[in-house]
């Protein structure tokens, strides 16, 4: 089922979330109780019993905080079902937090499920109408779910409310309508860029237009700004980088080098969105190596023998005795 054009328009704050006060309330739920047993601690004494609501409130906040900052960590280092349990459980603490629908949004991207994320990102738009990275990440679900109309109208949206907004330049570059307009969202997306990982994400998108506009040289001269990038990057986005790295690097001709690549996105993060693409341009990199040095295809016996890995465990391993695997394939 698409979504119409005129759905921003449908995307409607709850009730309590078109003031600020309602919306620091669906944030913490909590608050009230603190501040009526601060109130009634100040009229009736400091004793135990009325110290001990308090305190309850108190750590019911400081769990969720806390099961909201691992589950970030955990999805950052590619860990995605535990991420997805802890985000879980902080959703059960308070089913109308939007940082948690929008975590759980992420964590669902990360595995291959659109739809998933998109009914999270919608509700933690409504949640919190004024936080553009929801919406900025509600249109990079909409991307994946090819649905470039609302990816647009949700990526100027996060614009409207902050135009330095990293992801939202990233998506208007997708659909920006000239060359110009393309390369002016790249390279500005490059300056704001605050995190080594979105520094490299922009410099890959980059040279990919460059390729494309037979630009080759300058291309390669942003390639080699992102792989000194990618080792301070959190292990699943390194997953990604070093698998769009690998791609980038085979339309420049530098197949060698793009293997590695490859292989190295496996090994980092075999259980992201790219771990399959990984293995099979991997395979192909030592079909291509067989022909260039036997100047023949491999036979039907020999595909999936020693000449090209069939399972994930060697291609993870790979790395741990390159001279084995040189000797074999030589």
């Amino acid at each position: 089922m698409g979504f119409q054009s005129s759905d921003l328009e449908q995307l409607q704050p709850y009730w309590i979330a078109h003031h600020w006060i309602g919306q620091v309330l669906l944030r913490t739920p909590e608050l009230p109780g603190i501040i009526a047993v601060l109130l009634w601690m100040v009229l009736g004494g400091v004793v135990l019993i009325n110290a001990l609501p308090a305190l309850l409130c108190s750590l019911w906040f400081l769990s969720r905080y806390l099961l909201i900052s691992q589950a970030h960590r955990l999805l950052n280092n590619g860990q995605y079902h535990s991420a997805m349990r802890l985000a879980q459980t902080a959703k059960s603490l308070n089913p109308f937090s939007a940082d948690v629908h929008w975590l759980l949004g992420l964590i669902a991207l990360q595995r291959n499920r659109p739809r998933v994320a998109i009914d999270h990102l919608k509700k933690a738009c409504r949640l919190d109408p004024d936080d553009a990275k929801l919406y900025a990440a509600l249109s990079i679900a909409l991307i994946d779910l090819e649905e470039p109309k609302a990816a647009i109208q949700y990526a100027r949206k996060a614009l409207a409310l902050n135009p330095d907004l990293f992801e939202a330049n990233m998506v208007m570059s997708d659909f920006a309508e000239t060359n110009e307009q393309i390369e002016y969202h790249l390279r500005l997306a490059i300056n704001i860029a605050r995190r080594p990982v979105e520094r490299a994400f922009a410099c890959c998108a980059l040279a990919n237009y460059l390729i494309e506009i037979g630009r080759r040289s300058e291309a390669e001269s942003f390639l080699a700004q992102v792989i000194p990038l990618v080792p301070a990057c959190p292990p699943a986005s390194r997953g990604q980088l070093h698998y769009r790295l690998g791609e980038l690097l085979t339309a420049c001709g530098k197949h060698d080098m793009a293997r590695d690549q490859f292989l190295l996105s496996i090994k980092i993060d075999p259980n992201g969105p790219c771990a399959a693409n990984a293995w099979r341009a991997a395979a192909l990199g030592f079909i291509e190596e067989h022909r260039s040095r036997h100047h023949q295809p491999l036979a039907s016996h020999e595909v999936g023998g020693t000449d090209v890995i069939t399972s994930l465990e060697e291609i993870t391993s790979l790395e741990e005795m390159p001279s084995k695997r040189r000797s074999r394939s030589g």
